[in-house]
């Protein structure tokens, strides 16, 4: 079902995830070439050039402030009449069409272009391995499985508190470990853990999570970021030195499946993402109009 609460239609035939230049590149030229679809974002684009001091080499305009940049960014697409629509997404099943998640509802797309540059946050030893062996990130997608066991999760934001919750619910016992300051809501039942994570173990499956100072016996951990790395987004998508592997036209491995900007490798330059954002989008635009001409 798609959700009302962001006015998002349940299909588009183009899906936008990330709105930082990249993405907001490859929006402005899928407006111009007339295509139905959503630009996906955080509450606030593109921190990383709102943070620069100057940007000397963005051309025709020299020695302009990030922030002032991002700001005109921006308002080209509100005169474009483009919105961006702060809806997280989770997880990305490839598929005719592609499916896109935020945990809790589902929309569709025919194509979809991925632009959520990189994140400092590395992942956890073992977490790669143990991905879908105990290691999942949508605990209310995957927590019945865990139905009276012992459940850990690993939390960034205070989000993650309802999902913890809900869990409480189930599981006969959540560890929570909070990578934020304030705790605002958590059940009772939900034993708090103030430490650091230094292992996801297990040989199969996931058996213990090593903390600094102590080892928990669990059987899933659940781990909720801000942004899901772009290799545990999409099953099955391809990755080149920890970036999406694509091609020249900025296709990946999955028909359909575009990538553009910071998430496909070196070089991390304003200009390469806002190029890449606008090619990505010209190619889904192709790719797009090749679906037409197949179903006529």
């Amino acid at each position: 079902m798609p959700d009302k609460k962001f006015n998002l239609k349940e299909r588009y035939e183009l899906a936008i995830v990330g709105c930082g230049p990249a993405g907001m590149a490859a929006a402005l030229n899928a407006k111009i070439r007339n295509k139905d679809f959503v630009l996906l974002g955080q509450e606030f684009c593109s921190p990383k050039l709102a943070k620069a001091a100057q940007v000397d080499n963005f051309l025709g305009f020299p020695e302009i402030k990030g922030e002032e940049l991002r700001q005109r960014f921006l308002q080209h697409l509100k005169q474009m009449q483009i919105e961006i629509v702060p809806w997280k997404v989770t997880a990305i099943y490839p598929g005719e069409p592609f499916t896109l998640t935020d945990n809790k509802v589902f929309i569709q797309a025919d194509a979809v272009i991925i632009a959520t540059g990189v994140s400092a946050q590395k992942l956890f030893k073992g977490e790669a391995e143990l991905l879908g062996k105990g290691v999942g990130y949508c605990a209310t997608c995957d927590g019945p499985l865990y139905r009276n066991k012992t459940v850990a999760i690993i939390a960034y934001e205070p989000e993650a508190e309802d999902e913890a919750n809900y869990l409480a619910g189930i599981c006969s016992q959540v560890f929570y470990i909070p990578y934020y300051q304030e705790i605002k809501r958590l059940d009772e039942r939900i034993i708090v853990k103030k430490s650091k994570v230094k292992e996801i173990s297990g040989v199969t499956q996931v058996e213990k999570l090593v903390l600094e100072q102590e080892d928990l016996a669990v059987d899933a951990v659940f781990i909720l970021r801000e942004y899901v790395p772009a290799e545990q987004l999409v099953p099955g998508l391809e990755m080149e030195k920890g970036a999406i592997k694509v091609n020249h036209n900025l296709e990946t491995n999955i028909p359909g499946l575009f990538a553009a900007g910071d998430c496909t490798g070196q070089l991390y330059q304003l200009l390469k993402a806002a190029g890449e954002g606008a090619t990505a989008a010209l190619s889904a635009v192709k790719y797009l109009d090749g679906l037409k001409g197949k179903n006529q």
